[in-house]
């Protein structure tokens, strides 16, 4: 029984001293060749062994059965480096130099202080570590929180957010620790923040993304010193959802749009997620829509195609809007019109894109104003221009009236025949005072010679009227075959058996033209010379002062006075026909 107990309590002490020895370290570290490696490590033993600790204790790491360090002699093994800290404080904390592919394996750690104090932690009672030797170093770790949640790549943020970017690298030497660096396609400067643990190197990097953000890459490249230093680097595109910015509208072909051509306007702009593009057209202060998506092709282009176009970029995060002034350029068009009332108006238009010049033409030679012609002009918009022409002067009918304007793509012009005022009745009153003074004349003479034949019946044969002298000749025939010749004022010796007979009588005016440039009339002083003929019946023979083979002709002469007589009388015509028993004819000419 007492053996019993005996062994039960030796068990009990050994089982405590096995049990009170424990240490802590990776089962696996990474070391990059070249490089050093370092293997964070403690330990602890049992209390009753606490006195026999002391700092010379070794502490050693094997490799299998092979020493590799010793931290009494920490040069002089295939492994060369430090130990940390010291025995006392349960350190085994070590940091190896320039590791080779040699140097991967596993490896334990053993104690050894006083003769009591000896222990290896090794397998299978204790965990080992496993040293891998690394050819370069890996890419540094890069994650993006928003709200302290982490977003997986592709992952999308709304422009006004705040983003943390974080960046880590593995200390694989603290005694050389890699550095770490951010950069962007933006090319422009960042603020980090870098902090380190043991194995850590972090760098943080926030910002509040907008619009510039979206599909910018942000590298953090790390880099590890070396022989010959190491860079490696990770990349994060971020991508941001914004309202559509920067729209824009183009015209193909580039340049001035010429009437006839198609041109094709396009519309474009920047935005996440794509944007829905719907055109519109300014008509009279109203937007009518015309079509959707980004182009907008208007063939056989004239000048109602001019005016101002809008795009509409749309998406789930708002519009925004352009405009386009479409400016359409064509020749001139005309249109024109005239009147005449008491003078002749015409209006002409011409329309044309850029605006062009207009001129009254008559015949070939351009118009301007004067006393006769007024001419005005006026713009009517952009690419109108009017204008009024007022003439007074008389255009003949072979007159051609033109309207012609002209600008840099070409010109039009109309034209009409020049229609001529209706003829109005005119008189010339020189001419009229002269017919009249003719009239008077003649009919004045065929009275007096009337009168003088009834007065050659009843009265003496010859007298003088008042304003008019009157030589009166006339040839008869007695019943004994004599002539009388009253010309003289005294009677023939031989009485007459009947009456004269005059058929007809004829009045010469002498001086009737005037001479050149002498206005006749009422009032003119030029005297007008009259010969009156008398041709009585059968008046066939001889006067006693002429030859009998050869009829005489008595000649009758009246002369018409500066000043009238209260018995002339005037008439608008040249010549006169009177008729009357016997027959008298008044011939002029």
């Amino acid at each position: 029984m007492e053996t019993l107990v005996m062994f039960l309590l030796t068990g009990s002490l050994i089982q405590g001293v096995l049990c009170s020895y424990k240490i802590n370290l990776p089962n696996r570290v990474e070391a990059l060749k070249g490089s050093c490696v370092f293997i964070p490590c403690t330990f602890d033993i049992g209390q009753n062994l606490k006195n026999d600790l002391t700092d010379s204790a070794k502490r050693k790491w094997f490799k299998g059965k092979t020493l590799q360090f010793d931290s009494s002699s920490p040069n002089n093994g295939p492994l060369k480096g430090e130990i940390f800290g010291t025995a006392t404080q349960k350190n085994c904390t070590t940091c190896f130099d320039n590791i080779s592919q040699s140097h991967k394996g596993s490896y334990y750690f053993r104690l050894e202080g006083s003769d009591t104090l000896q222990y290896s932690y090794k397998e299978p009672k204790h965990s080992q570590v496993q040293i891998v030797v690394l050819e370069s170093p890996p890419k540094p770790t890069l994650r993006v929180f928003k709200d302290q949640q982490e977003l997986m790549k592709m992952m999308e943020v709304i422009e006004g957010s705040s983003v943390n970017l974080r960046c880590s690298t593995k200390i694989f030497c603290p005694s050389r620790p890699p550095s770490l660096r951010w950069s962007s396609s933006l090319n422009e400067n960042v603020t980090e923040k870098q902090y380190q643990n043991q194995t850590e190197l972090i760098s943080d990097l926030n910002l509040t993304v907008s619009h510039r953000h979206h599909r910018v890459t942000f590298t953090c490249t790390a880099t590890h010193q070396l022989q010959q230093p190491i860079t490696t680097q990770e990349s994060w595109m971020l991508l941001v959802q914004y309202a559509p910015r920067n729209t824009s509208v183009t015209i193909n072909p580039a340049g001035l749009v010429l009437e006839g051509r198609s041109v094709t306007l396009s519309c474009s702009s920047n935005a996440n997620p794509a944007v829905n593009y719907t055109w519109y057209r300014d008509t009279n202060g109203l937007l009518n829509p015309v079509q959707t998506g980004p182009n907008l092709t208007i063939n056989d282009t004239d000048s109602t195609h001019s005016g101002q176009y809008y795009c509409t970029a749309e998406n789930k995060r708002g519009t925004q809007n352009i405009s386009l002034l479409l400016d359409v350029q064509f020749a001139p068009k005309i249109s024109s019109s005239c009147s005449r009332n008491s003078a002749m108006a015409c209006v002409c238009e011409a329309h044309g894109n850029p605006c062009p010049t207009l001129e009254w033409r008559l015949s070939g030679h351009v118009l301007y104003n004067s006393t006769e012609t007024s001419i005005s002009e006026e713009t009517l918009g952009s690419t109108g221009v009017k204008g009024v022409l007022t003439t007074h002067r008389s255009l003949k009918d072979t007159d051609i009236l033109q309207c012609f304007s002209a600008n840099i793509y070409g010109s039009a012009s109309q034209q009409f025949q020049a229609v001529p005022p209706p003829k109005e009745t005119s008189f010339h009153y020189p001419s009229v005072l002269l017919g009249a003074a003719v009239i008077a004349s003649v009919m004045m003479s065929v009275c007096i010679m009337k009168l003088c034949y009834e007065r050659k019946r009843k009265e003496k044969p010859s007298e003088t009227t008042s304003g008019l002298i009157l030589t009166h000749t006339t040839v008869a025939l007695d019943n004994d075959g004599q002539f009388v010749d009253v010309n003289n004022g005294m009677p023939s010796s031989t009485a007459l058996s009947a009456p004269e007979s005059l058929h007809y009588s004829s009045i010469n005016f002498i001086n009737t033209e005037p001479p050149s440039g002498e206005i006749r009339g009422i009032a003119s002083l030029t005297s007008e010379y009259a010969a009156v003929q008398d041709h009585p019946a059968g008046a066939a023979e001889n006067n006693n002062s002429t030859s009998e083979a050869e009829p005489k002709k008595q000649k009758m002469t009246a002369e018409i006075t500066d000043t009238p007589s209260e018995d002339v009388i005037y008439e608008n015509t040249s010549h006169r026909y009177r008729q009357k028993e016997p027959l008298v004819s008044a011939d002029c000419r």
